[in-house]
């Protein structure tokens, strides 16, 4: 993606735990991307983006408001083109902990959909039991989550 995002992405050996530093308002703030396989869909990982907390523990509720918002998005979409790169027979379900970030991860999809749809087919779910109640993406459409598959 041409938006600016973080360049510093680590990652653990098989390619489903991603870390990188958020710089902002409230300093600096060790971000998550963890891909977890879906027991009812095996080929389908699902994203959780979360905040590492100084206990050790990963925060995945919490907004933390530290005014990079669009960097942390750019850098989760960058992520996603690696995974894929990793694990093409996977597919990725995102989703928000509550409906105001699964709305904020539709308005980023519609932001740089051109983009991705050059290289992901992009489905909205409609129902979250088993997703098997999902459709093409419609930009006009409130969606309860997101399936990406690469093409």
């Amino acid at each position: 993606m041409n938006e600016e995002r973080y360049i510093e992405i680590k990652n653990d050996p098989d390619y489903t735990v991603f870390n990188f530093v958020s710089e902002g308002r409230y300093g600096k703030l060790t971000k998550i991307v963890r891909f977890d396989q879906l027991k009812r869909r095996d080929s389908t990982f699902n994203l959780a983006l979360g905040t590492l907390l100084d206990g050790g523990e990963v925060d995945f509720t919490s907004i933390t408001n530290n005014g990079d918002r669009n960097k942390i998005l750019a850098t989760v979409a960058k992520i996603i083109f690696i995974v894929v790169e990793k694990y093409p027979d996977m597919d990725i379900y995102v989703t928000g902990s509550d409906s105001r970030r699964t709305l904020l991860y539709q308005r980023a999809i519609i932001y740089a959909y051109d983009e991705l749809i050059e290289t992901f087919n992009i489905y909205g779910v409609l129902t979250n039991d088993e997703m098997i109640d999902y459709e093409p993406f419609d930009r006009a459409k409130s969606y309860l989550g997101f399936l990406i598959k690469r093409k």
